[in-house]
């Protein structure tokens, strides 16, 4: 295909399925908005992708008659088999730590050889074996996908944040008010949950991307055990699939009992980028 970022790009073409302006394509494939033209540009020569609109309202998408296309979407289909299976295999290997109360890696390997670096959070006096037994079982996993995992054993108070690109192995229900270090009642809870969801209603106007981005991301939730959490994101699904995003819109900013229950598990900010939860933290700060 060219390069990596050609790769990238069709990478999120495909899995967001709509067409996308340069810039949110370049955020999703992790390139700079530059390198992302150039890359749009080539692509556009391989007659993989198509120019959808004109002027500032210029997007790409997927050229579906392309007979290629095809095929290219069955390869990314394996490698995002093969990635689940990575992580579900790792969740495994964790599952018998109950002293673990927190584990995570930061994305994907970018380059062929690229260690997974894994963090773990357990407390303080559990540390010491922990690390040994850990390195034993993730042996196996490391031959099975010809992969290193380099984990990392903290305490709560020593462990690092995790960041946006986090993918989660064991965690505790995140708290919203974190960020701010307030604690908060039931009520005031609902309340910035509220205040989210018109902020996440407001960005989806200017970025209809947003839906198709979150209906990715049940898509892969739904393969992994989620216990009690699987009928929320089943209904979250069936609802991105249905509604239209004005209709997506009311429901998010309703302050009806079926809304407020919704608002709980809203898979909206787990697929924001890092300076799209900034932002977004930034306007529900202001209006406090």
């Amino acid at each position: 295909m060219g390069s990596e970022g050609n790769v990238r790009l069709l990478r999120a073409l495909i899995e967001v399925g709509t067409p996308l302006g340069a810039s949110d394509a370049a955020r999703l494939a992790g390139l700079t908005p530059a390198g992302a033209r150039k890359a749009l540009e080539r692509l556009l020569d391989t007659g993989f992708v198509e120019n959808v609109g004109s002027g500032r309202t210029l997007q790409y998408g997927l050229r579906r008659r392309e007979p290629l296309i095809r095929a290219i979407e069955l390869l990314f289909d394996k490698e995002r088999d093969r990635y689940e299976s990575f992580v579900s295999s790792l969740k495994g290997a964790l599952t018998g730590f109950t002293e673990i109360r927190m584990a995570w890696f930061s994305g994907a390997p970018v380059e062929s050889g690229q260690p997974v670096d894994m963090s773990v959070v357990a407390d303080a006096k559990e540390i010491d074996w922990i690390g040994d037994e850990l390195r034993s079982l993730l042996r196996g996993i490391e031959e099975e996908y010809d992969l290193i995992v380099e984990a990392r054993v903290f305490t709560r108070a020593d462990a690092p944040t995790p960041g946006s690109d986090a993918v989660f192995l064991i965690c505790m229900e995140a708290d919203i008010g974190a960020r701010t270090n307030q604690p908060q009642s039931h009520t005031l809870k609902e309340e910035r949950s509220l205040l989210m969801a018109r902020e996440v209603a407001r960005m989806m106007r200017s970025d209809p991307s947003l839906v198709a981005r979150a209906k990715h991301h049940l898509n892969r939730l739904m393969h992994d055990e989620q216990g009690t959490a699987t009928h929320a994101i089943a209904e979250w699904r069936q609802l991105l699939e249905t509604y239209s995003p004005r209709q997506l819109r009311q429901l998010l900013v309703s302050t009806s009992s079926r809304a407020t229950r919704l608002r709980q598990s809203s898979p909206f900010f787990a697929i924001l980028s890092e300076e799209e939860r900034d932002r977004l933290m930034s306007s529900l700060e202001k209006t406090q």
